[in-house]
């Protein structure tokens, strides 16, 4: 189905948006980013209570849209965190740094002077996808951005999912993912200074925690719809494969959330807030701020394990 084909009215007169019909909304505002994903969400203070019927809609906006966003929010590392908790239990990651001394806030930083390899910018991914529950959302607020520039591009899985063919469907569906981060430091010590990623120093994970085999198409667990759950980042290849097998068919799946169709980008300014959904979204950020700082914090909401 094209690009085209999906923002035509629904038969019924609704919408479609993201691959689907898009919801009514009465007690937020929200404005679809593209037709493929994100939404940028207003008239919501996240510093004050929510109501119910704000809340719901927040939660139906997300499943949609996969990335909500909600500009100008001045929050605390509490409010942050409290927010975050609205969508499950919060958790720490081995890899990422923490903020603050908060186990429960990891930050991505760039400084003006650092070189682009300090976080990865250059390829789509999800999030620890070699954890047994990886993140079902991330929760993420900039402290400082680039005056231009520093985008966060997102794919949404499911619509580079639903446009295989058959028979390569039916092959993924066979298929399952062995994903290890147990290679994370001893790599990036081998890498010259200039090009290492900044990690986490120590973690309390067990090194049996950091390595997983998960379905390479996964489902919601409420409403059944399938995704693409394959990404280069920690891959080591599919099971029963070898690594070389494994490779050709790694690089194709990897070239789909590149597909402009698919795609959304935030824009970072100060204050801004987004969410986006871990399990069915791929991301990149965008190298494109030399002589700028980049400081976003964010929580970690724990997942299901793929289905």
């Amino acid at each position: 189905m094209s690009v085209e084909t999906k923002q035509m009215p629904a038969a019924n007169g609704g919408v479609i948006v993201a691959g689907r019909e898009m919801p009514e909304f009465h007690q937020i505002g929200v404005e679809p980013l593209t037709g493929a994903c994100g939404a940028e969400i207003t008239g919501v203070d996240l510093r004050k209570p929510l109501r119910d019927e704000v809340l719901s809609e927040i939660m139906t906006a997300f499943e949609h849209f996969l990335v909500i966003m909600l500009r100008d929010q001045d929050l605390s590392n509490e409010q942050h965190k409290a927010f975050s908790r609205l969508f499950g239990e919060l958790t720490e990651l081995p890899q990422a740094p923490i903020y603050a001394g908060d186990r429960l806030m990891q930050e991505v930083r760039r400084e003006a002077h650092e070189p682009a390899s300090v976080v990865p910018f250059t390829k789509f991914h999800t999030d620890s996808p070699f954890l047994m529950r990886p993140p079902l959302c991330m929760v993420m607020r900039a402290v400082d951005a680039p005056r231009y520039g520093g985008d966060t591009a997102f794919a949404n899985m499911y619509l580079a999912y639903e446009e295989l063919s058959e028979g390569l469907k039916e092959v993924l569906e066979r298929l399952r993912v062995v994903y290890s981060g147990k290679d994370i430091w001893s790599k990036n010590a081998k890498l010259d200074k200039d090009k290492q990623l900044r990690l986490r120093e120590t973690h309390d994970f067990k090194e049996e925690e950091l390595e997983n085999i998960h379905p390479a198409v996964r489902r919601h667990p409420r409403t059944g719809r399938k995704a693409l759950y394959v990404t280069p980042a920690y891959f080591k290849r599919f099971e029963g494969w070898s690594e070389e097998d494994s490779r050709p068919l790694l690089e194709y799946l990897a070239y789909l959330p590149h597909k402009l169709q698919y795609q959304c980008r935030v824009r970072w300014k100060p204050n801004t807030l987004i969410v986006w959904d871990n399990r069915f979204l791929q991301h990149c950020g965008i190298h494109d701020y030399a002589n700028e700082r980049r400081h976003l914090v964010r929580t970690t909401v724990i997942g299901e394990r793929p289905l």
